[in-house]
């Protein structure tokens, strides 16, 4: 159950990655590593895989669209709800099944991805590239 929790929870947040410059419309991403927090305290780690995400994202702003391009791990289009320009960081938010947010690094393209639902979170980083 909570793996399934997990998996929704984050391929809701996989979906929405940012383009660091206003001009870059579209960023791929590789999903590398995921943890599984409960309100317990007790966390574990998880392969992307068995979270059933994909390992690559396509993000693309002007659509407001996370689309996966992973050939193994099929997806539907997840829409982002919105998006926040901060000093050193886009932040996108959006909810499937439960609520997400992703910050992702200007400089470095760093990745970092949180979803949330009653009694667990999740947090999945990675990196992102202009293609």
């Amino acid at each position: 159950m909570i793996r399934k929790s997990l998996s929704c929870a984050l391929a809701c947040l996989f979906f929405a990655i940012p383009a660091v410059a206003a001009e870059d419309n579209v960023r791929v991403c590789s999903l590398t590593r995921a943890y599984e927090c409960s309100i317990e305290g007790e966390c574990s780690e998880w392969a992307i895989e068995e979270m059933a995400l994909p390992r690559f994202v396509r993000i693309d702003l002007a659509k407001q669209a996370i689309i996966s391009v992973d050939k193994t791990i099929k997806r539907d289009d997840t829409k982002i709800a919105q998006i926040m320009e901060l000093p050193g960081i886009t932040v996108l938010q959006g909810v499937e099944q439960r609520g997400w947010s992703i910050a992702l690094g200007k400089e470095t393209g760093s990745l970092t991805m949180s979803a949330s639902g009653e009694g667990h979170g999740f947090i999945v980083f990675g990196y992102c590239m202009n293609p």
